[in-house]
């Protein structure tokens, strides 16, 4: 019976082991997967003539956007996302790599960066993830000279001095109705407050624009 009993914890111990052993490195296998892969495909496709911007591409599939959510959307807390990458990849950079919403992609967050985005529309196409929601010829969905085309058309009557009248005799109203409005709240939202003004705002002067 001794003999019994010693073997049964013996095999316990061992098994107790192997998987405080075995789980943390399948989890960091698990973690690093998926940045080993696009590491992979990206050499393969471009060889050691370019290199992927620093960052991780988080766990497989969902990537980083349980994180992204978290921050942006339940803590409300954006900035600390962005302090994360810049902490645990340095902050020299200003562009990180991540996995977000199901596709690869890139946080630029410096100006440096942002400028060259915003300044390069042939490379960086900018998409809405569903395009059928607004419609594949909207501004935000085509690019090239049809998007040129389309940003032409709206500046131009937006910048009418006709427009400009028409948009501040609808807006002013609601600003000062708004900031009176904050005022006495004492304690606001901006961002959530702002949001509000602006939809107002773009409602109001979506019809007079039209005419």
């Amino acid at each position: 019976m001794a003999i019994a009993v010693g073997v049964g914890v013996g095999e316990w111990a061992w098994w107790l082991a192997l998987t405080l052993g075995a789980v943390p490195l399948l989890c960091l296998a698990v973690w690093h997967s998926a940045d080993a892969w696009y590491h992979a495909a990206f050499f393969l496709r471009h060889g050691g003539r370019r290199r992927l911007p620093p960052g991780h591409m988080g766990l497989p599939f969902l990537g980083e956007t349980l994180s992204f959510v978290w921050h942006f959307k339940l803590a409300r807390r954006p900035d600390d996302f962005i302090a994360a990458k810049r902490r645990a990849h340095g902050s020299g950079a200003g562009i990180y790599r991540t996995h977000l919403f199901g596709s690869p992609a890139v946080i630029a967050c410096s100006p440096a960066a942002n400028k060259f985005v915003f300044q390069s529309a042939d490379n960086f196409g900018i998409r809405w993830p569903v395009p059928e929601l607004i419609g594949h010829k909207s501004m935000v969905n085509v690019e090239g000279a049809s998007h040129a085309r389309l940003r032409g058309i709206i500046l131009t009557a937006i910048n009418r001095p006709s427009s400009l009248r028409t948009i501040a005799a609808v807006v002013q109203p609601r600003v000062v109705a708004a900031l009176a409005a904050w005022a006495d709240m004492g304690t606001i939202v901006a961002s959530t407050e702002i949001k509000k003004v602006r939809d107002l705002g773009e409602h109001a002067c979506a019809f007079p624009l039209c005419q």
